[in-house]
């Protein structure tokens, strides 16, 4: 190629610029695009469709303002008797308070008064929180004391003694420690005595009532002996005078029967009499029971073992039932249904004496007044109140069309 451009012959610039004119293509005209137009088109649309909406809508907001001012004059009427009805609920909220708060001021009064006379009356009982317990104490060990001797309740008078040691520790006063000591020694005295079991006694005689018409009485199941074999024939006759001896003495044993016992026979006794036996018996426990409740020792002791000596002299002890209810008549005898309880006043004693010591040594005792509430917190106390109940008005209470039927 390049030897093809050296043999080219050279030619001016202004053939050159010709030549190169001549081949450059001609322009072809181009045609008009639609999319400007369809643009136009659409933007128009858009307009026209926002300008009618909003004609409705103005439209529209026009007629809901003629509607709420149509609703204002009657929303006024409606709201008038009710702005009626709050201010006379407002007056006699009004007169209430006032009413109220004369109450609270006479209340105050009478209190005041109230607590001059218990000022009063304090200063003449001379009576402190201590005296006050005291008192207190007093009266538990005077519980005790007459729960023993009166009712002989020992749970009740350990119940007092120890609510009255309770509340001695409590004042913790070094001068009451002799009063505390004897109470100490008075409850172990009370837990040293035996529980007697009142119920438990009633019931077992109540068993033994029951089982009496099952006993057997002595004699009863008597069984005679088995006859031994006679050595000599007693249905012969004499043949002659030397057998007529032993006849007759064949004969005089059969008339009179010898036999020998280890132990005493018991006479049987008729049915009558067995029935009597047994009703005296059912007394004899009865009035163990009754003697019992009654807390009669010597009564008590003296029916059982009537009953015991009974049962083994009338029954036959060789019945287990005989037996058992005699060995429990023996035990039911030996418990003391009526123990010696120990003195309990000795306590009692002793705080009476601490007192009237303290009564002539120490001095009147102040008695600070009761606290009474000033007006002042009685007024707080109103405001509160009315701040709570406090009604609103009728500019705070907006009506709206919703409220509104």
């Amino acid at each position: 190629m390049s030897q093809s451009k050296k043999r080219l012959p050279k030619t001016t610039n202004h053939e050159n610029t010709a030549e190169t004119s001549s081949d450059k293509p001609q322009p072809v005209p181009r045609k008009a695009s639609p999319l400007p137009l369809v643009f136009a088109m659409l933007a128009l649309g858009v307009s026209i469709g926002l300008a009618v909406g909003g004609y409705f809508i103005w439209n529209q907001v026009q007629q809901l303002t003629g509607e709420q001012a149509g609703l204002v004059p009657e929303l006024e009427q409606k709201v008038k008797p009710l702005q009626s009805d709050l201010q006379a609920i407002s007056n006699e909220w009004q007169t209430g308070r006032r009413e109220i708060e004369q109450q609270l001021s006479e209340l105050g009064e009478a209190q005041a008064a109230l607590a001059e006379r218990l000022n009063r009356l304090a200063s003449h009982v001379n009576r402190s929180e201590t005296g006050w317990t005291l008192a207190e104490v007093e009266y538990l060990l005077r519980v005790a004391s007459e729960s023993l001797q009166l009712r002989r309740d020992k749970r009740t008078a350990v119940a007092a003694l120890n609510s009255a040691d309770t509340r001695l520790r409590e004042l913790a006063d070094p001068q009451l420690l002799p009063v505390r000591e004897q109470l100490a020694r008075d409850l172990n005295r009370l837990r040293e005595v035996p529980d007697v079991d009142f119920d438990g006694i009633s019931l077992r005689l109540a068993d033994d009532l029951q089982q009496v018409e099952s006993l057997q009485v002595a004699g009863s199941r008597y069984e005679p002996p088995e006859p031994k074999p006679e050595q000599f024939d007693t249905t012969r006759s004499a043949g002659d005078w030397r057998e007529l001896p032993q006849v007759i003495w064949a004969a005089l044993k059969e008339l009179f029967l010898i036999r020998e016992h280890d132990k005493p026979v018991a006479p049987m006794l008729p049915p009558e009499r067995v029935w009597f036996l047994k009703e005296n018996l059912r007394l004899q426990l009865a009035a163990a029971r009754l003697a019992l409740l009654r807390e009669d020792r010597q009564a008590y002791r003296q029916a059982l073992d009537t009953a015991a000596v009974w049962l083994r002299d009338w029954f036959d002890t060789g019945d287990p039932a005989v037996a058992a209810m005699a060995q429990g008549l023996d035990e039911l005898a030996a418990v003391d249904i009526h123990p010696e309880l120990p003195d309990v006043s000795k306590s009692l004693q002793l705080l009476h004496g601490i007192q009237k010591q303290q009564e002539n040594l120490a001095l009147p005792a102040v008695v600070e007044p009761p606290a009474v509430a000033p007006e002042a917190e009685a007024n707080d106390a109103v405001n509160e109140a009315n701040t709570e109940t406090v009604l609103p008005s009728v500019e705070e209470a907006p009506v709206t069309a919703e409220d509104a039927p």
